[in-house]
């Protein structure tokens, strides 16, 4: 390079820096050397007469809300203990014992006082006293005399008199159809279900001729001659009361 480009190259140079220089002095003071004007601050004047335009806006008032007192339902009373139930209930019956114990009907109903000479009896008055059944056998007067001493003497006036008892049949012996020996007791119970009864409560009966039609479903009237006294078999006791029957009539002659 000559020595004469030198100092024309020089010059170029320094005057793109001082264009650069005055580039970056005019953006300064475009940008940063040029502050936003503050706003005036209005006077009370001026605040004064720009507040009678201003409409003010009235607040609704708040409205009070009634509360509706809650109705309740009228309690309807509870029926007492002698009131029926109500009909969707479901209370069980009192005592469900009462409701399976077999239904027995009974023969207490007393004939006539007197039938063709047969002084009326019922089981109301045979079965009316309490009488200890021994388990051993009887071998001797003295335990004989013990058990009579349990009937009362009331019962005993009815030995060897004809009466006319009301009760249910238990054939023991059948001929030719006909019953010859029987007992008739107090009510079904020993017929039907099995239950053993007291032994004042049925009478060993047999009787007379060819003897009777069996009739187990209904109460019948057996007429005879009453013995009062213990009844021994095999030196056991098996009973109280005796009839030597004499004829039978059935219910629907009552």
């Amino acid at each position: 390079m000559s020595t004469q480009e030198k100092p024309s190259l020089l010059k170029w140079y320094v005057l793109k820096a001082v264009i650069a220089a005055l580039v970056v002095f005019a953006g300064y003071k475009v940008f940063f050397d040029n502050p936003i004007p503050e706003q005036a601050v209005p006077t009370q004047d001026e605040l004064d007469s720009l507040s009678g335009s201003i409409e003010l806006l009235e607040e609704p008032e708040l409205v009070q809300e009634t509360r509706v007192p809650e109705t309740k339902p009228e309690e309807v009373p509870r029926p007492s203990g002698d009131q029926a139930s109500p009909a969707g209930s479901t209370e069980p019956p009192p005592n469900l014992v009462e409701l399976v114990q077999p239904i027995t009907e009974t023969g207490e109903e007393l004939p006539p006082e007197d039938i063709d000479g047969y002084q009326g009896l019922s089981f109301e008055k045979l079965a009316s006293f309490a009488y200890e059944v021994p388990l051993d056998p009887v071998t001797n007067k003295v335990e004989l005399a013990k058990l009579n001493a349990q009937i009362p003497e009331g019962i005993k006036t009815l030995n060897e008199k004809p009466v006319a008892i009301r009760g249910f049949m238990l054939p023991l012996k059948v001929e030719n159809g006909l019953v010859t020996e029987l007992l008739i007791m107090r009510d079904q119970s020993m017929c039907c279900f099995g239950t053993v009864p007291k032994i004042n409560e049925w009478i060993n009966i047999r009787m007379a001729g060819d003897g009777v039609e069996p009739i187990m479903d209904q109460a019948i009237t057996l007429m005879g001659m009453l013995k009062v006294g213990e009844v021994l078999e095999n030196d056991y006791l098996v009973g109280i009361y005796e009839m030597e029957g004499d004829k039978m009539i059935g219910p629907l002659d009552l």
